[in-house]
């Protein structure tokens, strides 16, 4: 035991690690649950509302619009009161809107709490892998980033699960006569208002969970508390490496000296900048939202019935699990350039086998395959890899902006999408869609070939010093 607990004050504890980069991700695991409890709900709120295909993409995407400005709107917050207390923010505002969605009482009172978790959701979506990569050794950070895309993956299986517990009850339930009135209006006759209630169950977890996490070293260095930021070091780098990294952040911090918003688009971060926009719209416009948000309405498009749906559904939130594991695990040794590389092609491949199947009035499991392969090939790398590059390329002040920045660019491109595609689905065949989606994928794949450069197993402040050198 004592030699254990030496090890850990000379090495670092990887325990405490993962436990604070856990806590942090589970921001994920609610944006996770929140992307999949709406896909259950559509075509309940769709009938009991009467929305038509517009206002239906509207509801879906709104808290994907309210996600673009809670991002924007993060990366200030958490410069100035720091990650810790911008995550409980956060928390509080996804807790209210789940509550406030179930017993929303009209349309505008549903949407207008789908916009305020949005705000909380995007807000977790910059802070997380921000936080996560400032508290972690650069040898550990790509896979403790990909613990943020690994636990929206187990917030989608429980959401999966959550609402299938939820209408199989209602199907129970349906002509009990030992409910009271309240249970049958809310979880039987619109069991759309529990699968919304089940979410604050999460959401109060992140929260409590939250005041046992400290706050980012390098926001500590820049608030002129290099002491409480040494403390933390040690805790997670050791006592021999920890006054070695508090020098190299308190120098990088120097050299940069203020910095605002504007400096983004300076010449000396053009590149980081285009390489961060692009990755994040390229990989959010393939077509993983509208899987995610619409799938059940897919697979009835191909044939399926309500519980065939449902059933297909929940494989693509089993696939997306597995994948994200192998992430998680081959991340930092693969490297982030070849698993992008790998994971876009995997993804266009997948689209060029879906919308010819949608073409060829192909129905059935085959349709379930394809969209679970290219589910399978998003999850392992474009999904969580993305992140970890975004939280990688910018200078270490300037970094709550840029992510900020880049956040907001993969919410309005996943509404977007989600917005357009009930509109899309009425104007064109599903096919066409998909095989849209496979040529969007190919400017990735040239994005990822003439811009990206290797970031594995280099520091944050080698990594600046190379966009310098440029």
């Amino acid at each position: 035991m004592c030699g254990e607990l030496m090890r850990n004050q000379s090495d670092g504890s990887m325990l405490y690690l993962w436990f604070v980069c856990l806590v942090a991700a589970c921001g994920g695991l609610l944006f996770g649950y929140d992307a999949v409890v709406v896909s259950g709900t559509n075509t309940q709120v769709e009938a009991q509302f009467d929305f038509s295909k517009a206002q239906l993409g509207f509801y879906v995407s709104c808290v994907l619009w309210g996600c673009a400005v809670g991002s924007g709107l993060a990366g200030p917050i958490a410069d100035a009161l720091g990650r810790k207390k911008t995550l409980m923010i956060a928390a509080i505002m996804i807790f209210a809107s789940a509550t406030w969605s179930a017993m929303a009482a009209s349309p505008i009172h549903l949407i207008g709490a789908r916009l305020l978790g949005g705000l909380g959701i995007g807000a977790a979506t910059m802070v997380c892998p921000l936080y996560i990569s400032e508290i972690s050794p650069e040898k550990h950070r790509g896979r403790m980033v990909t613990l943020f895309q690994f636990t929206i993956t187990i917030g989608i299986v429980m959401c999966v699960f959550a609402n299938w517990g939820i209408f199989r009850f209602s199907e129970a339930n349906a002509d009990s006569r030992t409910l009271s009135e309240f249970w049958m209006w809310f979880a039987v006759k619109e069991n759309w208002r529990a699968m919304f209630a089940a979410e604050a169950l999460p959401g109060i977890l992140f929260l409590v969970c939250a005041f046992f996490i400290p706050e980012s070293p390098r926001w500590l260095v820049k608030k002129q508390r290099a002491e409480e930021a040494e403390i933390i070091l040690r805790r997670v780098n050791g006592i021999k490496k920890a006054r070695s990294i508090r020098s190299e952040i308190e120098e990088t911090i120097r050299e940069e000296g203020d910095v605002r918003f504007n400096d983004l688009f300076t010449r000396r971060l053009r590149h980081p900048l285009l390489l961060a926009v692009l990755i994040c719209v390229l990989s959010e416009a393939c077509g993983v939202s509208v899987v995610f948000y619409y799938g059940p309405q897919i697979f009835e498009a191909a044939g399926f019935g309500l519980g065939g749906s449902l059933g297909g559904f929940a494989t693509i939130a089993i696939v997306n699990l597995i994948a994200t594991i192998f992430a998680l695990v081959y991340v930092d040794s693969a490297g982030r350039r070849k698993l992008l590389t790998i994971g876009t092609i995997g993804s266009l491949l997948s689209h060029l086998v879906i919308g010819t199947l949608f073409m060829k009035d192909v129905t059935g499991w085959p349709i379930v395959l394809a969209i679970n392969a290219f589910v399978a090939f998003f999850a392992c790398a474009l999904g969580p890899v993305k992140f970890v590059v975004v939280s990688e390329i910018f200078p270490n002040r300037i970094r709550g902006k840029a992510i900020a920045l880049a956040t907001v660019c993969i919410w309005m491109t996943s509404a977007a999408v989600a917005q357009l595609f009930p509109i899309m689905q009425q104007t064109m065949p599903t096919g066409i869609i998909f095989f849209a989606f496979a040529a969007e994928l190919v400017l990735l794949l040239l994005m990822i070939k003439f811009l990206m450069p290797e970031t594995k197993g280099r520091t944050i402040e080698e990594i600046e010093r190379s966009w310098l050198s440029h």
